[in-house]
C-alpha cells in the first residue's frame, strides 16, 4: 500500500509561491516613465517576490520620499551607495527596466496584479502552516491558525483572466470553520482592517478632547476618559500604537491638553505613553487626496507616507476629517473617494481609522443625534461602521430635564452628551454616556488643570414627560 502523501511544509511552500515577475518589471518600468505612479499606486516592498526587485523598489521609495526624480542614473547611484548594486543587476538592468513598457498608462493594472499575488502568497503560507500544525497534532496552533483562516477566508486563484474570483467568499470554510468573535479597536469600532468610524458634533462640544482620550486609552490599554466616580465612556481596549493627526490645533494647544489630562487624578500613567502614542499637529499642512488638473482625484505623497508611517498601528485618528482631504465635501464623487481612501488606509496599515467630523448647521441647530448629520456628502456617514455624536447637555436633554435634575445653565456648559448613533457590528444598544469638565486646584485655590472626564448624570428620579418622550432613541443603526 502506498503511504499517504505528506502535506507541504512551509519551507517547501516558499519554493513555489505565486508571483508575476513580468508584472514586477512592468510596474518598475512604469515608474521610470512616470514618477507620479508612486503617488497613485500604493505598493510595499513585499509586493515584489524577486529580491532584486524588492531592493530596487525600496531604493525608489527612499528617493521619492524626498521627491528626488527617479531615472536609471540616479537610482543606480543610490543602489551603489547602499552596496546593493551587485544584488540588483547594476545600471544595465535598470536601463533595461526603463524600456520594458512603452507607456505608464497600465501601471494600475500591474499594481493590482502584484497586490493579488501578495495576497495569494500569504494565503498559501497560512494554509501550509495550518496543514503542518494538524499533522503535528499541535491543537493550540491549529485553533490559532483557524482563526486567521477564518479572517482571510483564503483568496482563490483568478479564473479565465477575470478578477472577480479574488473576492469570492470560500463558502465551505465559512460554513465549517467557527469564525473568531467580533472584536473592536475601541468602543464599537471594528478591529477588522478596512473599517472607519466617526466622531461627529457641532463646534465646542469637545470632539478633539474625546479623540485625545480615545488615543490615550488605546495607547495605554485604559478605560476611555475614566472619571473620578469610576465611570468611563468605553471599557479598556487592547493596547497598541496610535497615530493621532490633528490639523486644527497647534503643538502648544496639544501640549496643554495632554498636560491637563495627565494632571487628573489617576492619570499619571499618561507620561508613559511616549512609545505607543504619536500625536502629530500638522496644522493644516497635510493633504491626503487632491484634484489633478484634468479633474481626477489623486492620492498625494502624504497619503503614501502616512501608510508607511502608520504600518502596524492599532488606531489612526484624523482630526478634523475634511482638513486632510482637499476636495469638495458636498460632492458624491468626492465623498466616495474619501470613503475609499479611509478604507484603504485601514487595509494597508492594519489600523482602525477614526475621523473627527463637524456637524452640518441644520443638524446642529435642531439637535440631531444621527450619524448622517455630518457636513458634506452622506456617503461618509453611510460608509462608517461606528459613529459617535456629541451634543451640549442642554440640547441632548432639554431645558425641562436640566431643571428637574437641578443642573444650572452655567454648569450645563461643562457637560457633553456622548451618543453612539451607529454601531454596525454591536449586539445591543448601550445607551448614552456623558463627560464633564473636571477642575483641579492648587493649595491656594487657583485652577491648576481642567479636562473633561466621564461622569454619571443622575436622572433616575426624573418623571417621564413630554421632553423625555421626544428624546427617546431607537438604538443602533446596524449593517445586518
Amino acid at each position: 500500500m502506498t503511504a499517504p502523501g505528506r502535506s507541504q511544509r512551509p519551507i517547501d511552500v516558499l519554493k513555489s509561491l505565486p508571483s508575476n515577475i513580468e508584472a514586477e518589471k512592468s510596474f518598475l518600468g512604469s515608474v521610470f516613465l512616470d514618477n507620479g505612479v508612486l503617488d497613485r499606486e500604493i505598493l510595499t516592498p513585499e509586493d515584489f517576490q524577486l529580491e532584486s526587485h524588492r531592493r530596487i523598489y525600496m531604493a525608489i521609495l527612499e528617493l521619492w520620499k524626498v521627491r528626488i526624480p527617479i531615472d536609471p542614473v540616479i537610482l543606480s547611484d543610490r543602489l551603489e551607495k547602499k552596496d546593493w548594486s551587485r544584488h540588483t543587476g547594476g545600471f544595465d538592468y535598470l536601463d533595461e527596466l526603463s524600456i520594458v513598457v512603452p507607456t505608464a498608462a497600465n501601471a494600475s493594472h500591474y499594481a493590482r496584479v502584484l497586490r493579488e499575488q501578495t495576497a495569494l502568497r500569504k494565503a498559501k503560507i497560512l494554509n501550509a502552516q495550518h496543514a503542518q500544525a494538524i499533522e503535528e497534532g499541535d491543537l493550540e496552533k491549529v485553533e490559532r491558525l483557524q482563526g486567521k483562516l477564518a479572517e482571510s477566508l483564503c483568496l482563490k486563484e483568478p479564473v479565465g483572466g477575470m478578477d472577480w474570483a479574488k473576492y469570492r467568499l470560500d463558502i465551505a470554510k465559512s460554513a465549517t470553520i467557527n469564525p473568531p468573535p467580533q472584536k473592536f479597536v475601541v468602543g464599537h469600532l471594528p478591529e477588522e482592517p478596512g473599517n472607519y468610524g466617526a466622531i461627529i458634533g457641532p463646534d465646542g462640544v469637545r470632539k478633539s478632547w474625546l479623540a485625545l482620550h480615545i488615543a490615550l486609552a488605546v495607547a495605554g490599554g485604559r478605560p476611555v476618559a475614566q472619571g473620578p466616580d469610576g465611570s468611563c465612556l468605553w471599557p479598556a481596549p487592547q493596547a497598541g500604537r496610535v497615530v493621532y493627526i490633528t490639523s486644527e490645533d497647534s503643538p502648544d494647544v496639544m501640549w496643554r491638553r495632554v498636560w491637563n489630562i495627565s494632571q487628573m487624578p489617576g492619570y499619571s500613567w499618561a507620561s508613559d505613553m511616549e512609545k505607543n502614542l504619536d500625536i502629530l499637529p500638522v496644522f493644516s499642512s497635510l493633504t491626503l487626496l487632491s484634484t489633478a488638473q484634468d479633474g481626477s482625484i489623486v492620492q498625494t505623497l502624504e497619503y503614501r507616507q502616512l501608510i508607511e508611517y502608520a504600518q502596524g498601528a492599532r488606531l489612526i485618528i484624523l482630526d478634523p476629517l475634511t482638513d486632510v482631504f482637499d476636495l469638495d465635501e458636498n460632492g458624491n464623487r468626492e465623498g466616495r473617494a474619501i470613503v475609499q481612501a479611509l478604507r484603504q488606509i485601514s487595509l494597508r496599515t492594519g489600523a482602525g481609522v477614526l475621523g473627527v467630523h463637524h456637524q452640518n448647521k441644520a443638524s446642529m441647530l435642531s439637535g440631531e443625534k444621527n450619524h448622517q448629520s455630518g457636513r458634506g456628502s452622506s456617503k461618509f456617514g453611510a460608509g462608517c461602521r461606528w459613529a459617535v455624536v456629541l451634543q451640549p447637555l442642554s440640547q441632548a436633554l432639554g431645558e425641562d430635564w436640566l431643571e428637574a435634575a437641578g443642573v444650572g445653565e452655567e454648569e450645563a456648559k461643562d457637560w457633553t452628551s456622548v451618543h453612539e448613533s451607529k454601531a454596525s457590528y454591536a449586539e445591543e444598544y448601550a445607551g448614552d454616556a456623558f463627560f464633564k469638565k473636571v477642575a483641579v486646584v492648587d493649595d491656594d485655590g487657583k485652577l491648576f488643570a481642567a479636562a473633561p472626564l466621564a461622569m454619571k448624570l443622575t436622572d433616575m428620579n426624573l418623571k417621564p414627560g413630554k421632553k423625555q418622550k421626544e428624546k427617546k432613541e431607537s438604538g443602533y443603526a446596524t449593517a445586518y
